[in-house]
């Protein structure tokens, strides 16, 4: 089974990330880190690869230079080889044109039967890229994924739904798109990531993939929210007046 698995640098701390002039976001005061439900998919994939006895699994990732260092950690703990979309000009595309980059990388590997994401990535969140994906490369989708088992051609995928559980056949080649339940991502050992040092990647940029970076979306505005109120602190001179006083502002603010 040869698999894609789509992932991503972020920022460790979304509070450290500062918002610019031009409504893009300055990530150099963040602490960069791989995605964590990006783990997740790629942890997904080496799994299914062991199970079938036999693969490859490839990492892609769009980013700065620096996202370099999410492809060796993905080399560390079970990946066979990784693709980093760089390319200044695409800083700070939408969703579509981040979609349209990753569907075009995952057409020069030959033989892919699986692309592997997180669902929503832990700064965008926005949960589309997979499924845009998906239909970039006319394949069937599901996302939101908490388990997953191989079968002959297919993968039988379990999601949370309003009302429950639901299973699903999704015939292969497709596209998943799993959350951090799904499984546990395994850690590097010290051999593996010395060897995942030594990694060469595939660098591309847009020319190569054939795709023009284009933006379907503009960010016209960005606010800061609101500082909060500080709160308030009930205390009382034995544990039943403490209890009394918050019964008491409870019913003020008419909450009770």
């Amino acid at each position: 089974m040869n698999i894609a698995v789509l992932v991503k640098q972020v920022p460790e701390d979304l509070g450290a990330v500062r918002v610019t002039g031009d409504h893009t976001l300055d990530r150099s005061t963040a602490n960069p880190v791989t995605d964590p439900v990006g783990r997740n998919a790629l942890e997904a994939a080496v799994q299914l690869v062991e199970a079938a006895g036999g693969g490859t699994v490839t990492a892609i990732t769009l980013g700065p230079a620096g996202a370099k260092a999410t492809l060796k950690e993905c080399v560390s703990v079970g990946a066979h080889a990784g693709v980093h979309l760089l390319d200044d000009g695409v800083a700070g595309v939408d969703a579509l044109g981040t979609a349209r980059l990753l569907a075009a990388a995952v057409r020069r590997l030959d033989g892919v039967d699986l692309v592997i994401a997180g669902t929503r990535s832990f700064d965008g969140g926005s949960t589309a890229v997979p499924a845009m994906v998906a239909e970039l490369l006319d394949l069937p989708s599901i996302t939101a994924v908490t388990a997953l088992d191989a079968e002959d051609g297919a993968l039988l995928c379990t999601r949370v739904i309003d009302d429950g559980h639901e299973r699903v056949r999704l015939p292969l080649p497709g596209v998943v798109g799993v959350d951090e339940y799904v499984n546990t991502p395994r850690y590097p050992s010290v051999k593996s990531k010395l060897a995942a040092n030594k990694a060469v990647f595939e660098v591309l940029t847009a020319d190569d993939l054939g795709v023009v970076p284009d933006r379907h979306a503009t960010v016209l505005e960005v606010t800061v929210p609101p500082a909060r109120e500080p709160g308030v602190r009930i205390t009382g001179d034995t544990a039943q007046d403490t209890a009394d006083k918050l019964v008491a502002a409870l019913v003020g603010a008419g909450v009770l």
